[in-house]
């Protein structure tokens, strides 16, 4: 049995909605730019703008769109793609790439396109694999000119991948959730991320028909962590092999469904991570890395280089229009925010905060500039949660569930750990911190609301103000739970989730919000918060695996309310700790060299 309706709680309570939201009018400028070129402006692209690029239209025979009565969707000129928007295609089209940037990334760009003439080989005519490309192979074009310019940056950290990858231990509490979801033993566990990121995305809508292809698929994009020959690398090959092996219908020969959005998100990652390993790039021990180019192009390179195109809808659809591409920028922004400080200790590139707020601002200017940060997350997920209820359409879940996809790996990804460490330096951690969800509130109005997250995000470099407009109580449950959440865990059904996993909600609850403002918690917290995080996640993995067999309501119901507590006290208070990065830099974590 499988819910068709809306979960009835959810981040804002989506059952009491006031619908006042519409879509975005402002024109002229940044984002609001519309596309002249409509369901052709790719073939423009490829057929003027990018002439010079090796990746260019070669002649390459394309499966024109198959439109059936069958179909539930028709996005564009091909039914599961849908035309780009204009502000994307802009920014795409306006890119000058340097010397260097082609010199270096050409091989790998040559790699890309022969991922996707296979594509083009075995087309279904559902995907525009034209536009796919243009968006991953610019992308990837980008990605080396920041590896560039953080190399140039000066005050070198040299890449580390202990934290990225899994060189080190800690995942083990993901092995329940591994069999849960795809019915295979997933080895390394850090795989098991990617399922569960993908189930969480498909309790978003309640996804009626998860299919467990798509869930071992999900797993084998955990290509991005694999890094030179180590013990890692020879177990994931040896678990694509056991994979396919296990499970035939991977093919599509033998499924007869098009898969394609998986391979190609799984090229991609592979390509740029043999990119990153190229040469011995370094990044800047300061948060920022200066790069001299659009602000716009970097939001659209870091939206598609999350990956988030493969996890958007359970059909493969791709949406790359306005509400699409934020969804996409959305997906990859809350692990920006999480990872900034490992991300700058371990020399990572690809990270919004790092690639558009400058340093050297004063801590009340970084506190605005995060407000405004957390509000255009916190606006996004709302718009997500309107067009799955009314417009059937569920890109949104990428975004929403990329809190918990950072929370669901607390050991590894040392969370609490980290908050310790910028809490004790810090005596004002927490009046920052209210502060800044006092300023993030008040940009939750109406014009919030109708602001686009990549404008939001824009927005917060120069530190603008929205226009004056009405306030929106759709988010007061939400705040309600930050501020003042016991009442909500008193009920039977704390969130929503069934009496049997209500004990576990309530202690994620306790723990992440009461004890986390408990002024008397002894040294070493962070990383015991860490352990009893991973704990209990692991503990509702194994009594949801015990209690039947596969993907029930049961584990969308507790999905949504994981999904909900992630974007709680913590997630805001990470808010604060980028805030005291940008303005006072990184605070040493000696831990990060064990």
């Amino acid at each position: 049995m499988y819910k068709h309706q809306m979960a009835t709680t959810d981040l804002m309570r989506t059952h009491e909605m006031r619908c006042t939201y519409t879509k975005p009018t402002s024109l002229g400028s940044g984002a609001s730019f519309i596309a002249p070129y409509g369901e052709d402006s790719a073939g423009y692209c490829h057929e003027k703008i990018f002439s010079n690029r090796e990746w260019r239209n070669d002649n390459q025979q394309i499966r024109p769109p198959q439109i059936t009565p069958t179909l539930r969707r028709r996005l564009g000129k091909y039914p599961l793609t849908s035309a780009m928007s204009g502000w994307v295609l802009k920014a795409l089209t306006q890119y000058k790439p340097s010397r260097e940037a082609l010199d270096l990334v050409r091989p790998f760009s040559a790699q890309l396109h022969d991922a996707f003439t296979k594509e083009y080989a075995v087309s279904t005519g559902l995907h525009d694999l034209r536009t796919m490309e243009l968006a991953h192979q610019v992308t990837l074009e980008v990605c080396v000119e920041i590896l560039l310019a953080a190399t140039a940056n000066g005050q070198a950290v040299s890449l580390q991948d202990e934290i990225h990858s899994s060189c080190a231990a800690g995942d083990d509490h993901y092995t329940p959730w591994g069999k849960l979801l795809t019915g295979l033993v997933c080895d390394p566990p850090i795989i098991v991320q990617f399922p569960i990121y993908l189930m969480m995305c498909e309790s978003f809508g309640f996804e009626k028909e998860p299919s467990r292809e798509d869930y071992v698929y999900s797993a084998l994009t955990a290509v991005d962590w694999v890094k030179g020959n180590n013990a890692y690398r020879d177990r994931f090959e040896a678990f694509q092999k056991h994979a396919f092996a296990m499970v035939p219908t991977l093919s599509d020969e033998v499924s007869g469904i098009d898969r394609s959005f998986w391979r190609v998100s799984q090229a991609y990652l592979g390509i740029l991570n043999k990119a990153e390993n190229a040469c011995d790039f370094t990044t800047p021990l300061h948060s920022h890395i200066e790069t001299g180019l659009d602000p716009y192009l970097l939001l659209v390179t870091r939206g598609i280089d999350s990956g988030g195109t493969a996890y958007m809808c359970s059909d493969g659809a791709t949406f790359l229009d306005d509400a699409g591409m934020d969804s996409l920028i959305g997906s990859a922004l809350p692990n920006d925010v999480m990872d900034l400080h490992t991300d700058i200790l371990t020399g990572e590139t690809r990270n919004i905060v790092r690639l558009l707020y400058p340093n050297g601002q004063s801590i009340q200017q970084t506190i605005k500039t995060m407000s405004t940060v957390l509000s255009g997350q916190l606006c996004e997920i709302f718009r997500g949660h309107q067009r799955v209820r009314f417009e059937g359409r569920e890109d949104g879940r990428i975004s929403a569930t990329s809190p918990a996809y950072s929370f669901s790996r607390a050991r590894h990804r040392r969370i609490f750990e980290t908050l310790e460490t910028y809490m004790s330096k810090y005596d004002q951690f927490w009046d920052w911190t209210w502060e800044l969800f006092r300023l993030a509130k008040e940009q939750t109005t109406d014009a919030g609301l109708n602001e686009l997250l990549a404008d939001a995000l824009c927005r917060g470099i120069d530190q603008t103000s929205l226009p004056e407009s009405g306030p929106n109580d759709s988010f007061t449950a939400y705040f309600d739970m930050v501020e003042a959440g016991e009442g909500q865990m008193s009920a039977d059904r704390p969130l929503g989730v069934c009496s049997e996993l209500a004990d576990i909600t309530r202690k994620i609850y306790r723990l992440w919000h009461t004890e986390l403002l408990d002024p008397h918690k002894r040294p070493g917290w962070g990383r015991a918060f860490d352990d009893k995080s991973d704990l209990l996640f692991q503990q509702a993995g194994e009594l949801l695996d015990s209690m039947s067999s596969g993907i029930t309501d049961e584990v969308y119901e507790f999905a949504i309310a994981y999904r909900c507590l992630s974007t709680g006290l913590p997630y805001i208070a990470y808010h604060t700790v980028d805030a005291i990065i940008l303005a006072h830099g990184v605070v040493s974590w000696p831990a990060v060299k064990e």
